[in-house]
């Protein structure tokens, strides 16, 4: 009852700050061709009137009209054009005043045949919507030469743990999406995937923190998006992509894309290779029943990796549209960790045992998924669109594990157990959805449906190692499947409230059906645990928009996390003599309550504000097991309370100096019993960053980034030691803009590479720090060939231009 009346206050808030405000300005126009028949699709390029920079663009839509909204005072230049047709240019003073400024009937004439333009624009590094935050890291040299996990660190408001796992405004469960479709991969599967993609390759990051009932309930922080670079050039083209970094360990891509655009098909192919090495050092203690275990690790994971990818988009008929993607990924880990472990005796101060360990891991993954979307626009007002996704994945793993222990005077030899095991998952993947809009007026009702399964198989086989070679432990062998299928329906009625208001409210229900089967000969409970359940995730939202000075947009809504494959699996999985990964077959899903709220000012100063529950919350602690052993097991926590304020601002100092300040804040309070620990943590987090976009002499662009954030929970019961860091970055384009030179620099002054952190509950006492090598320095080069002018191709919308189009906060 609290949250329903927290829901309606907001909304009352909304209503009574909207009719408050004046009505002001904003900018329409109607694009037709000379038969007076509207031009759908046509490209609307807004430019500064004075220094013909880009400001934003639209396209048409089904009637020829298009809206231009959020402009400050000044002079304008707008430029029309379409395949075909002369472009019109349009110049225009936005006054203060009411109503709404329209540009009138734009007429196209068709009857020439127009030359190829190349259009030159830059983007802002950081866009801040109302509805999303979009990072665009074409925009930034110094995101230049990294994987797609490591980009992630770079985004704002997006924190990857040691674990890697994403927080978003220091919430968990983040869906991540590629182009729109879901990755629907998870822990470490999905940090393999990302780790594979490099940031040459992708042109934004969109982060939709309250996303709305159309999309998948999963995912309690929202959706990050992930845009890969398109070319839409006409004729063949293309481009080679070169970047490296050096740090304690070289890391390296390579790669090339071929595109071909013309009137009714646009194909495109690419296919880079990567090679990276990364360190990760151990010092930790840990204190449980007296004994005293001093850990002293270093790993260094090796990986060598290919993505190949392809798209194909045919224009079928006037009305119908094709779109086919897919991609490959092969890489290779090896992993070498070495470690040893002091074993203090209680009452004792002397060592009493020492442990020498390594983990070899030699490991392949292959991922595989294809996509097809099929698009019909109806009529003016009504269209259907289709999607059809298919995935494979696999990963095959051999690991070795040498473990000697020796006495206190570090060389005699107490005892040797040496182990090997193999670990092969295959996970098989598809899902289908149709979508349904339909205007009327005012209103506009979206409505779908969609069905997914995934299914997982999980082999674990046990060696143990000895004179005459490995032998079979059956006893610690297991097979470990798992099927998930989750059928959904949605409905959203969007309305126009008057002029400047808008309202939406949506319903998603979502039925989950899953089973987890463990097969060993060791007598484990719970082998065989089956869920069916179905949940109702209601959206609610309100905004506010004048189109020149006020904007502001609530919303209320549902979402569901469900735990990953890994985190059931019961059996326990060495990671070293003394500590073990274990599943929790009876881990629920989580669900979380959103309260979101953005006020922006002259489309400037944006500001948010949120309130979270979430009940069932992923924790994971370690668990005693033996004097000196411990497992690590995730548990549900009763609940954890979020709130949060984030604001951006950007600011042109002068005209070769910009800068985006973004600052955020939270209190976290995490509490529950996990099978007798209990967990009571409160935290208040924060951090600040300040982007500085430079346009130096010679044609230099340069970003110079500096960031610092507070103290903060890691998996749910461990405080770590906040950081700050500070990236650089370069880039100058020669020979006609064909060839461009980037410079960059990630933790310079290697601020932001150690985390210490420390931890009391459930009988251990934690403290250690964690380091990485994260300061790097390195250089890439693109190399672009072929045809490079752009043609604005007249075409209907591909069910994946429609997610791209919602994606990118159009209506």
């Amino acid at each position: 009852m609290k949250q329903s009346i927290k829901s309606l206050l907001i909304l009352a808030a909304a209503v009574c700050f909207g009719a408050a405000l004046s009505a002001q300005t904003q900018v329409k126009g109607h694009i037709l061709e000379a038969q007076g028949e509207p031009l759908a699709f046509a490209n609307i390029l807004l430019l500064d009137a004075a220094d013909s920079s880009f400001i934003k663009g639209e396209i048409t839509d089904l009637d020829g009209t298009f809206t231009l909204a959020g402009l400050s005072t000044g002079s304008y230049r707008c430029e029309v054009s379409m395949v075909g047709y002369a472009s019109q240019s349009i110049e225009f003073q936005l006054k203060k005043q009411t109503g709404v400024l329209s540009l009138g009937d734009i007429v196209l004439d068709g009857s020439q045949d127009l030359a190829e333009v190349e259009v030159t624009a830059r983007k802002a590094l950081v866009e801040v919507r109302a509805d999303m935050l979009v990072f665009n890291v074409a925009a930034s040299p110094s995101a230049s030469g990294v994987n797609g996990l490591d980009l992630l660190r770079k985004a704002p408001g997006v924190k990857v743990d040691k674990d890697n796992n994403i927080l978003l405004l220091g919430k968990a469960g983040v869906q991540i999406h590629i182009n729109g479709s879901p990755s629907r991969l998870s822990g470490n599967d999905l940090a393999t995937l990302l780790q594979n993609m490099t940031s040459d390759n992708i042109e934004a990051i969109e982060i939709i923190s309250n996303p709305s009932s159309k999309y998948d309930a999963e995912g309690n922080a929202g959706i990050i998006n992930l845009r890969l670079k398109k070319n839409p050039a006409q004729g063949f083209n293309g481009s080679l992509n070169s970047s490296f970094t050096q740090g304690e360990y070289l890391r390296y891509s390579n790669g090339f894309s071929m595109n071909y655009g013309g009137e009714r098909i646009r194909a495109s192919f690419e296919l880079s290779r990567s090679e990276e090495d990364h360190a990760d050092y151990f010092l930790d203690t840990k204190n449980q029943n007296g004994f005293v275990l001093d850990l002293d690790s270093d790993e260094v994971k090796h990986r060598t990796g290919y993505n190949m990818g392809f798209g194909l988009d045919v224009q079928l008929a006037r009305r119908h549209s094709l779109s086919l993607t897919g991609r490959a990924i092969r890489n290779q880990n090896d992993n070498v960790l070495e470690s040893t472990t002091r074993i203090t005796l209680p009452g004792s101060t002397e060592l009493d045992q020492l442990l020498v360990s390594q983990t070899l891991l030699n490991q392949s993954f292959r991922n595989s998924n294809f996509n097809l979307n099929h698009n019909w626009s109806i009529d003016k007002t009504s269209r259907f669109t289709t999607d059809v996704s298919f995935g494979k994945f696999n990963t095959r793993g051999f690991t070795q594990q040498p473990n000697t222990f020796f006495a206190a005077d570090e060389t005699t030899v107490l005892s040797v157990s040496d182990n090997e095991f193999d670990a092969d998952t295959d996970i098989d993947m598809w899902s289908a959805k149709a979508d349904y809009e339909k205007t009327w007026g005012q209103f506009t009702l979206s409505t779908g449906g969609k069905f997914a399964r995934i299914a997982t198989d999980n082999r674990f086989a046990f060696f143990n190692v000895g004179a005459n070679g490995p032998v079979p432990d059956l006893d610690r062998t297991n097979d470990f499947t798992y099927t998930e299928q989750v059928a959904a329906a949605y409905a959203i009625l969007d309305a126009n409230v008057g002029k400047f208001l808008k309202l939406s409210a949506g319903l998603r229900v979502e039925n989950t059906a899953s089973r987890g089967r463990l097969m060993s000969i060791q007598q484990i409970d719970d082998t065989d645990v089956s869920r069916n359940y179905t949940n109702l995730f209601p959206n609610v939202g309100l905004s506010f928009n004048d189109g020149e000075t006020h904007s502001l947009s609530l919303s209320v809504g549902r979402r569901i996390t469900r735990p990953n494959y890994q985190n059931l699996n019961p059996f326990e999985k060495p990671l070293s003599q003394l500590t073990a990964w274990k599943g929790n077959p009876f881990l629920r899903p989580n669900y979380i309550m959103n309260y979101q709220a953005t006020y922006a000012f002259r489309q400037k100063l944006t500001v948010t504000g949120q309130y979270s529950v979430t009940e069932d919350f992923f924790a994971t602690i370690f668990e005693i097991t033996g004097d000196d052993r411990n497992v690590i097991i995730p548990y549900n926590m009763g609940q954890v309370k979020q709130y949060s304020i984030s604001a951006s601002y950007p600011f042109e100092v002068t005209k070769f100096w910009e800068f985006t300040a973004f600052a955020d804040g939270g209190h976290n309070t995490y509490r529950g019993n996990l099978e007798g620990t209990d967990i009571d943590l409160t935290q208040t987090t924060w951090s600040v960053r300040v982007q500085n976009n430079f346009k130096l002499p010679w044609g230099i662009f340069m970003d110079l980034t500096w960031e610092r954030w507070s103290d903060w929970i890691w998996r749910g019961s461990i405080r770590v030691r906040g950081n700050q860091q500070v990236n650089v970055g370069f880039r100058k384009d020669f020979l006609d803009k064909r060839l461009q030179v980037r410079l960059t620099g990630s933790d310079v002054f290697r601020t932001t590479s150690d985390y210490f952190y420390n931890g009391n509950y459930g009988g251990i006492e934690i403290d250690g720090v964690r380091s990485f090598d994260n300061q790097r320095f390195g250089a890439g080069a693109t190399w672009k060939f072929g045809n490079q002018k752009v043609k604005a191709a007249k075409r209907s919308r591909g069910a994946m231009e429609e997610e791209l189009r919602r994606l990118n906060g159009g209506d």
